[in-house]
């Protein structure tokens, strides 16, 4: 098994990505926010928000998921990213973004309907460069995502892929979570990058040249170098990159009380 990134052991590498102010990354679902059963309920918890807003203060931070830029947008108010990215990576928060794929998604989900539409607990997501097909709710699961999968990957052009009761489609040559990390390190001049995340199309951000990949959950074969034992670990993994960071930089009195005053918060 991958060494957890917590582990005293692994304290060294932390400290090394503090000094080389790496650039930070992050999925959204399943990383920064569990995973719940109506993907439009996602959201941080308070902690986990308060302390990424402290570690955008002492890294470049970014967001890199599945969701459309105008989907993360209102989940990440009031954070201060340097960048947030959408669809997958096909989406960008730098220059002009490739809507051409546009009419074949469109027709995807025309496809997908015809197909799916009498499948009941399947529902079909259309976020304007990819198709998500959730199956959460169905009452045989393994038999909706082999019926999902077997049209999805029917439609041209298409690179299908799985998640957490999710089937994905996206334009083949569209850029991947990789390629958006890839451009956002030569973009803000890090020369490494910490990318976490929790699902398969992680995988390709964890493999890009320069960056040291977290995996939560830690599952075989992947190209992460380190492991989060679970989501609820997130908080714990921004609270030592915080204090690495503020005690390098100088400014660990205001940071790592900022860190090390983030309590359970109770929602009315």
């Amino acid at each position: 098994m991958i060494p957890d990134v917590l582990a005293p052991a692994s304290r060294p590498a932390v400290a090394a990505l503090a000094h080389d102010r790496a650039l930070l990354a992050f999925d959204f679902d399943g990383t920064l926010a569990p995973i719940v059963d109506e993907p439009g309920r996602a959201r941080m918890r308070p902690d986990t928000r308060a302390l990424l807003r402290v570690a955008a203060l002492l890294y470049p931070c970014v967001v890199v998921s599945g969701r459309s830029r105008a989907d993360l947008a209102p989940r990440l108010e009031g954070v201060p990213l340097v960048a947030w990215v959408g669809n997958h990576g096909a989406e960008a928060g730098f220059g002009p973004v490739d809507r051409s794929p546009r009419g074949a998604v469109i027709a995807w989900r025309t496809a997908l309907a015809a197909r799916l539409g009498a499948l009941a607990g399947v529902e079909i997501e259309d976020k304007g460069l990819s198709i998500a097909i959730h199956y959460r709710r169905a009452a045989e699961p393994a038999a909706a995502e082999r019926a999902i999968r077997e049209a999805a990957e029917a439609l041209p052009g298409a690179r299908v892929f799985g998640g957490h009761a999710v089937v994905n489609a996206v334009p083949a040559d569209a850029p991947t979570k990789g390629d958006a990390i890839a451009e956002l390190l030569e973009r803000s001049g890090c020369r490494t990058a910490l990318y976490v995340g929790d699902d398969t199309t992680d995988e390709d951000a964890f493999r890009a040249p320069g960056v040291v990949g977290v995996r939560i959950g830690g599952g075989g074969g992947s190209g992460a170098a380190y492991r989060l034992a679970g989501q609820e670990a997130i908080d714990d993994l921004l609270r030592l990159l915080v204090e690495e960071r503020s005690r390098l930089d100088g400014r660990g009195t205001r940071a790592e009380s900022l860190a090390r005053a983030v309590q359970p918060v109770r929602e009315v």
